[in-house]
């Protein structure tokens, strides 16, 4: 089984992707593999309180950026989390599992902020010196049904990067779309559009497959 891999998962709001990755944690755990792997999540990292700080600053409310802004601080907390996280692990032969990358990054301030795709590619690849995930796992869901359950989920109110609005959840799947078919790396869907039971075994099909696990 091939070792030091670097996967990362991407959705829309309300996907299940948070919830699947905690699930994998329990399954490794379960297998004794638990230590074969690094869990981490952006904005922010699991191994570095300067871009969690970063991530505060990203999500507060009270705070107003525009989306060049955006774009160089979501760049610079991705490049603490490969300091500290991501590179130390591959470097260990661990496979790292990431809640989100810089896809994210190319979709909301590149497409959806009018950024232009290029210029945050460009800032992301001095960012990360060019680390392109082995895989990219896609939970894609209609927009109508993302609204549906982040409503359901968050009662209280939301952070400066989310919405409610289902036109705008049409531009985001759109926008994911344009991206992935850039075709510049590899990438995995998976339709969402079912219990979290039956997508966790979605999940774990494409992992097998891509020997990831």
């Amino acid at each position: 089984m091939s070792k030091g891999k670097f996967v990362v998962f991407e959705g829309m709001d309300g996907s299940g992707k948070t919830t699947i990755i905690k699930k994998l944690k329990e399954y490794l755990e379960s297998k004794n593999r638990l230590d074969d792997f690094v869990f981490t999540r952006e904005p922010g990292s699991s191994h570095s309180k300067e871009a969690e700080e970063i991530r505060q600053l990203i999500l507060d409310n009270d705070n107003s950026f525009s989306v060049m802004v955006d774009a160089l601080l979501f760049a610079a907390s991705r490049r603490l989390n490969l300091e500290k996280c991501v590179w130390p692990g591959l470097k260990k032969n661990k496979t790292v599992i990431s809640d989100r990358y810089w896809t994210s990054s190319f979709v909301y301030q590149g497409v959806l902020g009018g950024l232009g795709l290029k210029k945050v590619k460009d800032i992301n690849n001095i960012a990360t010196e060019e680390t392109t995930p082995d895989l990219t796992i896609f939970f894609d869901m209609e927009p109508e049904l993302s609204v549906e359950r982040i409503t359901q989920i968050r009662k209280t109110k939301t952070d400066r990067l989310e919405s409610t609005n289902v036109e705008y959840y049409k531009k985001l799947r759109d926008s994911y779309w344009y991206v992935i078919n850039q075709g510049n790396e590899k990438y995995e869907i998976i339709k969402s559009d079912c219990n979290i039971d039956e997508l966790f075994k979605r999940v774990l099909n494409v992992l097998k497959e891509n020997k990831i696990i």
